[in-house]
């Protein structure tokens, strides 16, 4: 067995083995390199406005192209110069103040629920569910009281949450419902596109998006007044003037609410380009994701993404499958990370780590508003969140299926050598 184990150890690369990848890194290469036509429309704006105060130019173009993106469901787009900015418009906008409560899921990207901290509100975190990393549907009630306002759901890595019964527990409480759909681009769930559920949605348009304008997001509505306020809290002057049919509100144009949030027309542009193609790319991450997510079943100590027959990733976010810890034996996720690394795959642990570790969530009395008590949101109250944050890895999020099989398949060779290292 000794002479065996030495053997099997010589072969991997971390002991100075030959790698199983050959393929050299980025292996996730993201964003495209941008089209003649883009850039010809970019160095054209330069010189027409590199400041579009209302709506108009290409910051219309892309508000109107992504209410067809949205089926048509949507009546109001608007624009800003990054999701976090559309998320605290939207928090702005369904009336988040101090003596409002949101619900949202504790493992996310911070920004997700962190405006309402800038509104005096407050954050209770609820559990995760374990397959689709988005908010336990099942946990929310109990943590509904007098004070909670709001639901903030997050279709967690592109996984749309069960808006059903989320929809009915919100009708029932009278409460609002936030959809960040900002890993969630194309997501549908029976059917219906993630962002036209709730109250209002936000959709990041960040670099590593499907759809993407460098920074930007866009925040989407049916209701009317939802749509005044926001666009009051970024929008001052023409916008406001030109858009606000409601007189009580439109008496604020010049000033707004006080803050400039609005996107870039370069931005805008971008994210136009991108929208065109989004299809594409839809398509190509399917094939690779579901081809990748099918081999992980040849590997003994992952977990291979499970996923119910009523619902479509859109163009995913992330591929974040889960070690089976009892697989690896004496070593840990990090020794198993290092060893994949070392055969040249591209893992890593994920960025969004469970809310409650992080002292903008966790404490009571933070530096922010100092005489603001703040929902107390313990790390022990979320063991599945602690599950995923421990066990998660990160993986790249394929686009080019032609491209991206022969390193898939290289991937599967070196996690089921590095496999038979950890079953001796």
């Amino acid at each position: 067995m000794n002479v065996r184990r030495k053997k099997m150890k010589e072969k991997l690369a971390i002991n100075g083995g030959i790698k199983s990848v050959t393929i050299e890194h980025p292996h996730e290469i993201w964003p495209p390199l941008a089209g003649e036509d883009e850039l010809k429309e970019l160095a054209e704006q330069r010189n027409l406005d590199i400041s579009i105060r209302g709506k108009s130019g290409p910051i219309k173009e892309l508000e109107d192209d992504f209410k067809k993106f949205m089926d048509n469901k949507i009546k109001y787009t608007v624009t800003f110069n990054s999701g976090t900015s559309a998320l605290l418009a939207a928090y702005f906008s369904v009336g988040i103040d101090e003596n409002s409560v949101v619900i949202g899921p504790a493992t996310t990207y911070h920004a997700a629920l962190s405006p309402t901290y800038l509104l005096k509100g407050n954050v209770k975190l609820v559990d995760i569910d374990k397959e689709t990393r988005c908010i336990d549907v099942n946990q929310i009630e109990k943590a509904i009281t007098s004070k909670t306002k709001a639901i903030t759901v997050v279709h967690q890595w592109g996984y749309p949450c069960d808006m059903e019964a989320i929809m009915r527990l919100a009708r029932k409480y009278s409460l609002k419902v936030i959809e960040d759909c900002s890993h969630a681009h194309g997501s549908r769930r029976d059917g219906q596109l993630c962002g036209t559920f709730g109250d209002v949605a936000v959709f990041s348009l960040q670099t590593n998006k499907a759809v993407f304008a460098g920074e930007g997001g866009i925040l989407v509505t049916n209701n009317e007044e939802i749509y005044n306020r926001a666009t009051l809290l970024g929008h001052y002057r023409e916008r406001s003037r030109d858009e606000i049919n409601d007189l009580s509100y439109q008496k604020y144009w010049v000033t707004g609410f006080g803050l400039k949030l609005r996107m870039s027309p370069f931005n805008a542009i971008v994210a136009k380009h991108s929208l065109k193609k989004f299809e594409a790319i839809k398509r190509e991450r399917h094939m690779c994701l579901e081809y990748f997510n099918e081999r992980l079943k040849e590997v003994s100590y992952i977990e291979p993404l499970k996923f119910e027959k009523n619902i479509d990733m859109g163009a995913w976010y992330g591929f974040k499958p889960l070690v089976i810890q009892e697989k690896l034996g004496k070593y840990t996720k990090s020794d198993l990370i290092g060893m994949l690394q070392a055969e040249g795959v591209e893992v890593s642990n994920p960025s969004s780590p469970c809310l409650a570790t992080l002292p903008l969530y966790s404490e009571t009395k933070g530096m922010m508003f100092p005489n603001i008590i703040k929902e107390r949101n313990d790390i022990n109250d979320y063991p599945v969140a602690r599950y995923v944050q421990n066990n998660a890895l990160s993986l790249p999020t394929f686009s080019n299926f032609s491209r991206d099989k022969e390193i898939i398949d290289q991937y599967i060779i070196a996690m089921k050598k590095v496999g038979e290292w950890l079953c001796v």
